[in-house]
């Protein structure tokens, strides 16, 4: 099926191009460092309703992410996050077109992005975020 003629989708499509990570970010972000528990991260995914918390080093370096997935799969709510937390993260700068922001999570197989502007975590983007494009049109 073609969408080329549709006027929706070429409007769409054009307004993607000029979008940026920045347009979609969550932001400030929540934050977290890794000697907190599962027990106090999922308090605070379920009180900010968020599905992924960027863990940070007490310099502000990324160490990785916390997200429901991880939390759901542990049952010891004493545990530390260090020990459950994903370490492979992926970041996106904040001048990132929301197009290759998309590709990179299809590439990877992820639902969330940390968004950095000058080597600081500044956001953070979800395929949720995604969504939410599609469905303002």
């Amino acid at each position: 099926m073609s969408f080329e003629g549709n006027l929706w989708y070429n409007t769409f499509t054009k307004k993607v191009e000029i979008m940026k990570v920045s347009d979609i970010m969550i932001s400030p972000v929540v934050v977290t460092q890794k000697n907190k528990s599962v027990g106090h991260v999922k308090d605070v995914l379920e009180r900010k309703h968020i599905n992924a918390i960027p863990v940070l080093s007490a310099e502000g370096e990324i160490e990785g992410i916390i997200t429901a997935t991880d939390i759901a799969q542990e049952s010891n709510n004493d545990r530390l996050i260090e020990n459950v937390m994903t370490t492979k993260t992926h970041v996106v700068g904040v001048s990132s077109g929301v197009r290759d922001a998309a590709k990179m999570m299809l590439k990877h197989q992820v639902h969330h992005l940390v968004a950095m502007d000058e080597g600081q975590v500044v956001g953070i983007v979800s395929s949720m975020d995604f969504v939410s494009i599609v469905a303002s049109e």
